[in-house]
């Protein structure tokens, strides 16, 4: 779905954040080339000129997600060098990601509230996509990237009519590159780290923006969780 906040692409009237392609329901697996924000449509010559210089970066980000994360989903076209919309005016780039986590029906995880499933959410993934996204020394070192975006949306678990409409739950962070590395290196805290991002929450199409997540800590689910019956291609390494 196209960003009210990000700007890489020609507009496209639906909502939330990034383009999804394959309709409400489901994200697409993206592998790859199709993860990736194309070229043409990038609306300045700064981004397009980031997507090309680091064309291949971003293929291994995407298929190390692909294969080593497979129950997350990178939507198609929602990895490149975005311009988060709430910065105001200049052309601010921002290496950006969506993905659609798929997770078995949990009670437990149902009744909580929103706010404290977003912040689940986020202390199982925001740290381990921040490391995968920051990998490339060269890049973390362009003065044209500026930050990073990840953006974590799930399937609302809810009792509803089998005719009513899925319903996903958003997370998005935005934060600069300083704050990122920093936290990465282990020279500022979780919760300093938090206060720094910019974090919106959205229940459907709802903004949720006098939120503020409470549980802010990594935890270690994406290096321990093994998904059943799953096979690593042989000649992938996973960190």
């Amino acid at each position: 779905m196209r960003s009210r906040l990000l700007a890489g692409a020609a507009a496209v009237a639906l909502p939330l954040l990034f383009t999804l392609a394959g309709g409400v329901g489901r994200a697409v697996a993206a592998p790859a080339d199709r993860a990736l924000l194309p070229l043409d449509q990038y609306t300045s010559e700064k981004g397009r000129e980031l997507g090309r210089k680091y064309a291949e970066e971003l293929r291994a980000l995407a298929s190390g997600i692909y294969h080593c994360i497979p129950w997350l989903e990178v939507q198609e076209h929602s990895l490149g060098f975005y311009r988060p919309k709430h910065l105001g005016g200049g052309d601010s780039r921002y290496l950006s990601m969506r993905v659609f986590i798929e997770q078995e029906a949990s009670p437990d995880f149902a009744r909580l509230t929103v706010a404290n499933q977003a912040a689940a959410m986020y202390a199982r993934y925001v740290a381990a996509l921040l490391k995968r996204m920051a990998r490339s020394p060269a890049l973390t070192a362009d003065p044209g990237v500026e930050g990073f975006t990840i953006i974590l949306e799930w399937l609302k678990q809810s009792v509803r009519a089998a005719s009513d409409r899925p319903i996903h739950e958003t997370v998005a962070v935005f934060i600069d590159k300083a704050s990122a590395l920093d936290f990465l290196a282990g020279r500022i805290a979780p919760r300093a780290f938090a206060d720094r991002a910019d974090i919106r929450l959205w229940d459907g199409e709802t903004s949720l923006e006098n939120l503020r997540l409470t549980r802010l800590a990594e935890d270690d689910f994406v290096s321990t969780y093994k998904m059943k019956n799953y096979q690593l291609d042989p000649s992938v390494t996973c960190p």
